[in-house]
Formats: structure tokens, sequence, C-alpha cells
């Protein structure tokens, strides 16, 4: 698995599938998802308003970007209420996540979840985390789960000064998981060159 790590927003990263959660008591939408939503010309706001998404826990939505972002696809996860949301309950929804991803058969995906200080949740262990909670659902699949995980490529989009932060996060991951599932780090510039940290 490749691990790609970028300063880039998240609409310009280059991949099959954008995936972003937000909660069901938070109006209007915010962070990754309030961002698509603006890009999207309020597509996010009209499925809530309309009750076709409520962002209750689990719940996910996959829309087209209609080339308004890069990544032609987005999943939309429900994290529930804010004040319910911590990494513990991140690493119980990696299952489901995981599942759909396989099922979509998206081997370069973009995940983005909320982790401002707000919501009390440090984006390098909630990385960690996310990586540990891949490696349970690879460990309990199909051979073809391993031939997938070896091409998938996870981008994690970082704001400059919390990106060291999520670079711990996946060499944390890296190091607990090394004989369970290879992980290679690289930054989205090394990554068109190759290099690796």
């Amino acid at each position: 698995m490749d691990i790609i790590l970028s300063i880039e927003d998240v609409d310009l990263q280059e991949c099959e599938l954008l995936v972003t959660g937000f909660f069901q008591d938070e109006r209007p939408v915010k962070g990754t998802s309030g961002l698509i939503d603006w890009r999207l010309n309020g597509t996010i706001s009209h499925l809530l308003k309309e009750g076709k998404m409520t962002g209750q826990w689990q719940e996910a939505t996959l829309i087209p970007s209609h080339g308004r972002v890069i990544p032609p696809l987005i999943l939309l996860l429900g994290l529930g209420r804010a004040r319910d949301y911590s990494t513990l309950r991140l690493r119980d929804l990696f299952p489901r996540l995981f599942e759909t991803l396989r099922n979509l058969k998206s081997s370069k995906v973009c995940l983005s979840f909320p982790s401002d200080e707000k919501y009390n949740v440090d984006c390098g262990k909630s990385t960690e985390v996310l990586l540990e909670g891949m490696a349970d659902c690879f460990n309990s699949g199909s051979p073809l789960d391993e031939d997938w995980a070896t091409k998938l490529q996870l981008f994690f989009v970082a704001e400059e000064e919390k990106f060291p932060e999520i670079l711990l996060g996946v060499q944390t991951a890296q190091s607990i998981l090394k004989d369970r599932l290879k992980i290679r780090i690289f930054t989205a510039s090394e990554k068109r060159s190759g290099a690796s940290l």
C-alpha cells in the first residue's frame, strides 16, 4: 500500500475517489465537505435539504463530481453527532469504509476526515488508527484483498503545520504493521519521481 502525503487541496488530488465525512448536527457542512459543497454549487446542501442524506452514523452516499474537482467520485460518510466524534469512533467506521472501497474497486483514494481542535481528534492519531483498521480488514479478507492492498494508494491531505503530525501517524502505523502490511510513504512531489521516505 502506498501512502501519499500532500499539502495541496483535496479537490486537486489526482485520485479516483475522494472520501470525506460530515456531521448530522452541523449545518452548513464544514471542512472538506463544505469545500466540496461549494465546488459542486451546493449539491450536498440540496441533498441534505431534500432529506436524501442526513449525516447519521455510517451513512454512505456516492456522488459524481461532474468535473468540478479532479476526483470523479465523492463518497460522503455520515459521522453522526459532532460531540460523539472521536478517534475510537473513527476506527469503528473503517470496516464499512474498507468494504465500500473494495466494492467500488477504487485503488487511488483521497481520505479527509475532520481533525480540527474543536472536534478533539488528533489528525496523526486518526491516520494511524485508520491504517490499523484497514490492516485488520485486509487480514480477515480474501487473497483478492491482498492484491488490491498492494495496488491501493491512499492520499492524505494536510495543512503545512499539520503535515508532521500526519507523517508521524503514518510512520507509527508503518512500524506497528510491518509484519502485516507493507506501507510505502511518499510526498505528492516524490510520488511522481518514485522516491520514498
